[in-house]
């Protein structure tokens, strides 16, 4: 069975990893192993099963259960490494969900901004970090909401932006 190990230095010592996701693959196709015999813990001590197949748990899919990972898998890492069957995807949670932000906070014309505002109750709770927030005739990602009071809806925002109408265009719808 092929499960990914954790190195933690130089002398490869293993690294004590807490709970991680994996997707189960499927079985794959190996050369012909034993398993049994006198000290097996397997069924009756005296048994022999000879196996051709094995379980496959990687970061990565595979889309089917007899194939390896392609450039299209999907991947539960920030940092694609090489995989031990087939090619590392070309997406990661990463470019899924991370680098339009990273990209937006280090532009050079991005500003944080921190303004108040009042809100009312039923716009508080249909806001998501991330939205992107029309304000003083610029487009911006709401990045916070602090201290937001029940009794008259005043708070704090944390705005990221400007983001560029071009920008805008391509990279947000």
């Amino acid at each position: 069975m092929f499960i990914p190990t954790f190195i933690s230095n130089a002398a490869f010592e293993s690294a004590r990893v807490r709970p991680r996701l994996f997707f189960y693959n499927g079985k794959l196709q190996t050369t012909p192993y034993s398993i049994g015999g006198a000290n097996s813990l397997v069924g009756n001590s005296s048994s022999i099963y000879t196996l051709d197949r094995f379980p496959y748990v990687d970061h990565y899919t595979t889309g089917s259960v007899t194939d390896t990972p392609n450039a299209d898998s999907k991947s539960l890492l920030f940092f694609n490494e090489t995989p031990a069957y087939g090619v590392a995807p070309t997406g990661s949670l990463y470019t899924e969900y991370w680098s339009k932000y990273i990209g937006l906070l280090y532009n050079p014309k991005t500003r944080l901004i921190e303004c108040s505002a009042v809100l009312p109750f039923a716009t508080y709770v249909d806001l998501n970090l991330n939205d992107i927030i029309f304000f003083r005739g610029n487009h911006y990602h709401l990045r916070a909401i602090n201290q937001y009071d029940l009794k008259t809806g005043e708070c704090e925002l944390q705005l990221l932006g400007p983001i560029i109408n071009d920008a805008l265009d391509n990279q947000y719808t």
